[in-house]
């Protein structure tokens, strides 16, 4: 192995200690990431409600165009760290130089479908007719960055794979920071020089500022021995796509169910009036940022994992995955005491319409006590797709959105109203996350005693 490689080394030391050297940088990376989402929104909020509301539409689009590269990311991730725990540093070069390029030609056709049929998505969606064109305007130029971001995520869960947490964790942190630099005077212009380019200037900060990151990603990961010279016989590759995406396709697909979840729950939403739908938008923002340690956490499960299976240490997988679930539950009993009694102040900040306030601040009330059965499914889906089983992930995420969640929404929507809608996401998360934590202890028992 290469002496980059070797200091990735997770099947030795205190498991604890990993998952936290793992879960940290990952953590500050990519809550750096929604903090400069946060922003966003803010000034967004600042510009006025229909815009809001637009960036809220676009929000489950670009949840499901970062799908993709998340499943690629997860392929890849899943089989260079078994590999690194094998000890074959020339086949991790291999499937981290093909599941690059694959990323790229992905990327790119996904970048030229969502210019051509942003508007239609948006209608499917229930944008009405004045929020469609800035929804689609913001969306379009925000597509400019997609190939250089999923790129740089792939490249990122690489990294990690290879046991490297810190150095993706960086750059998120200076991508975003450099969002954030970018934003305002995009935004709103510079006083006696120019005017700014309002809402589109808030996609354009996020294009320059991951196409800057992107440029010190690819150095590093030269350096790091994960993208270089080799076998780039046609024959060669395909093989290294068909490995990662029979872990990648199941994990994309398990990807866009949230988009389409949060999807449809926007247009369910969207029957209540664009307050509710820009109160919601602010009140996911901010749960994304509150959750964004429990999916660090589950993300570090993960080469964990890989790393001791391939070295056949079972017990330190048993361990990894106890520490994690217990973290997860004491988290979101954390998170429900603060969001409870601070939602609506924090959402105020952002857009001070009362009925916006009032339906953000519901939904920051109803629904965080669950989170920390949504990180145990988390844990439960990223040890199984770490292994090379995707398809538990998959059925996971399918049972929580078709048969738990979406009839529970209708019937909350149709007794409660929205208060209704929410009080169906808390509930389908307690039950996923009770059935995945019983799927993962029953097959981790079974295979490890064979």
């Amino acid at each position: 192995m290469s002496p980059a490689l070797l200091r990735g080394d997770l099947t030795q030391g205190s498991v604890a200690q990993h998952l936290i050297s793992l879960t940290i940088p990952m953590f500050l990376g990519i809550s750096s990431m929604l903090v400069a989402s946060m922003l966003e929104t803010i000034y967004i909020g600042w510009i006025g409600m229909r815009e809001l509301a637009a960036v809220s539409f676009a929000f489950p689009l670009i949840m499901g165009l970062s799908s993709m590269s998340m499943g690629v990311g997860t392929g890849a991730s899943s089989i260079i760290a078994r590999i690194v725990g094998g000890g074959d540093s020339a086949a991790v070069l291999r499937l981290s130089t093909h599941a690059l390029l694959l990323v790229v030609l992905l990327s790119l056709a996904l970048t030229l479908f969502g210019l051509a049929y942003a508007d239609r998505i948006f209608q499917l969606l229930g944008a009405s007719d004045d929020v469609i064109p800035l929804a689609a305007g913001y969306i379009r130029v925000w597509l400019y960055g997609l190939p250089t971001f999923a790129v740089g995520m792939v490249a990122g869960n690489i990294m990690r794979a290879a046991g490297n947490a810190r150095t993706p964790g960086i750059i998120m942190v200076g991508g975003s920071a450099l969002q954030v630099l970018f934003a305002p005077g995009l935004i709103f212009g510079i006083p006696g020089l120019w005017e700014g380019l309002g809402l589109v200037g808030a996609a354009w900060s996020f294009v320059l500022a991951r196409g800057l990151a992107l440029l010190y990603t690819l150095w590093v990961i030269v350096r790091m021995h994960l993208l270089g010279r080799t076998d780039m016989a046609v024959h060669a590759v395909l093989e290294s796509w068909r490995e990662v995406m029979r872990i990648g396709v199941p994990s994309m697909m398990s990807s866009l169910i949230g988009p389409v979840s949060m999807g449809i729950l926007i247009s369910l939403l969207a029957r209540h009036g664009a307050e509710v739908v820009a109160g919601f938008g602010v009140a996911s923002r901010i749960e994304m940022l509150v959750n964004m340690i429990l999916m660090s956490l589950a993300g570090s499960v993960a080469p964990m994992v890989g790393q001791n299976w391939g070295a056949g240490r079972f017990e330190r997988i048993f361990e990894a995955v106890r520490i994690s679930c217990r973290f997860s539950l004491l988290w979101s009993a954390i998170a429900f005491a603060f969001l409870s009694l601070s939602g609506g102040f924090i959402v105020g900040l952002v857009n001070d319409d009362p009925l916006v306030v009032t339906a953000g601040a519901w939904y920051l009330l109803v629904v965080p006590l669950s989170y920390g059965f949504l990180g145990v499914s988390m844990v439960a889906g990223s040890c199984f797709t770490a292994l090379g089983k995707p398809i538990p992930s998959l059925v996971m995420t399918l049972l929580r959105m078709l048969v738990l969640y979406l009839p529970l929404a209708l019937l909350g929507d149709y007794l409660l109203g929205y208060q209704g809608i929410f009080g169906a996401t808390a509930l389908a998360n307690v039950m996923i996350g009770l059935i995945g934590w019983r799927w993962v202890q029953s097959w981790l028992n079974d295979v490890t005693s064979r």
